[in-house]
């Protein structure tokens, strides 16, 4: 299954919440929006001392997974910034072949 690792930055409001319920209680939402949608989330991490806040692992995120949560947590403004990056174990990478491809100019 596919794995997508998320960082992302609190808003101070947001962080309000988190210093409030605890950041376990993170843990638990986020877990169960992904469930919602059809996939895992295999682990969060809170990054002090990072230019990130958060980094979650999520089993089985895919675009439409990936714009749903986009579309359902942007609008409330608690995420300023995020990045998504699809990760690969070693055997999943050397699965995928190598398909054809031309550099310009060859």
């Amino acid at each position: 299954m596919p794995k997508v690792v998320l960082h992302g930055k609190y808003s101070a409001e947001a962080w309000a919440g988190v210093a409030a319920d605890g950041a376990s209680s993170r843990q638990a939402a986020v877990g169960a929006m992904f469930e919602g949608l059809g996939a895992k989330l295999e682990a969060l991490y809170m990054m002090p001392g990072s230019n990130w806040d958060f980094m979650m692992i999520v089993d089985g995120a895919n675009a439409e997974i990936l714009a749903a949560i986009k579309k359902a947590v942007g609008p409330t403004g608690s995420v300023t910034e995020s990045d998504a990056t699809v990760i690969m174990t070693p055997e999943e990478f050397d699965a995928v072949g190598g398909g054809g491809y031309s550099a310009p100019g060859q």
